[in-house]
């Protein structure tokens, strides 16, 4: 069986993480079990798929914080390696204190690169670089729901492309919001309070928009011909990248 371990910064990442493969992999073919790390401890948290079965096993490893993602991998590669994993993948959001200390507000391609070589760099000094890979959501994994147009129609009906657009003054069918939104999860917010819901990242509404998330969804965005959120297409990528 092939074994893949999956490193994240944050609960909804892991939430979410669990749901995409649902749809990205054959259920009949998977298998998946997600950590929490709590003070260099790992600790089991109830999202686990058991399959006996399955052919390939995700490990989920919620590292609690943006800047404890690759430290963790770092920590953790040789013995993952040595337990038979066939790769490590990372996952953090772009958006972060460190991101703003330097390009407060401002979408910066030659910041975003400078993120990406510090991380390749730090990969490069592992015992088995090539099979980890490491991936920012640009500007956070909000941006990708939002790349999901359709969805917030999903969650309240009233919540169509064209009103969003003549509320809120943007396009969700047309723009890019990994290139467009600094904080994409602030437009989270100001679109579900149009109809009153809220959304501060807490479980229970991280879980009910990741809930309406369909393979439709899903395909639309990472589609050859999708103008939307490449670092998402990336990162699905090399989920299923064998």
């Amino acid at each position: 069986m092939k074994k893949i371990a999956v490193f994240v910064e944050g609960q909804g990442e892991q939430l979410f993480v669990r749901h995409l493969l649902y749809y990205l992999l054959e259920p009949a073919k998977l298998s998946f079990e997600c950590l929490r790390l709590r003070a260099r401890t790992l600790e089991e948290v109830p999202y686990a798929y058991e399959n006996e079965r399955a052919e390939v096993y995700f490990l989920i490893i919620n590292t609690q914080g943006d800047g404890s993602v690759l430290p963790a991998i770092k920590r953790r590669e040789q013995g993952l390696f040595a337990q038979g994993f066939h790769k490590i993948i990372g996952l953090r959001d772009m958006y972060s204190q460190a991101y703003r200390e330097i390009s407060p507000e401002v979408i910066d391609d030659n910041v975003i690169q400078q993120f990406i070589d510090g991380a390749h760099h730090s990969i490069a000094m592992m015992s088995q670089p090539d099979k980890i890979h490491f991936h920012f959501a640009i500007m956070e994994l909000e941006a990708w729901w939002l790349c999901m147009y359709t969805l917030f129609a999903k969650i309240n009906d009233q919540l169509t492309v064209e009103m969003i657009a003549e509320q809120l003054g943007y396009d969700l069918s047309v723009i890019d919001a990994e290139k467009t939104f600094f904080h994409p999860a602030i437009k989270i917010t100001d679109i579900l309070n149009l109809v009153g819901l809220k959304y501060k990242k807490h479980f229970s509404e991280v879980e009910s928009i990741i809930s309406h998330i369909a393979f439709d969804d899903i395909v639309d965005v990472i589609m050859e011909n999708s103008q939307r959120c490449e670092s998402f297409k990336r990162f699905c990528e090399q989920l299923t990248d064998s």
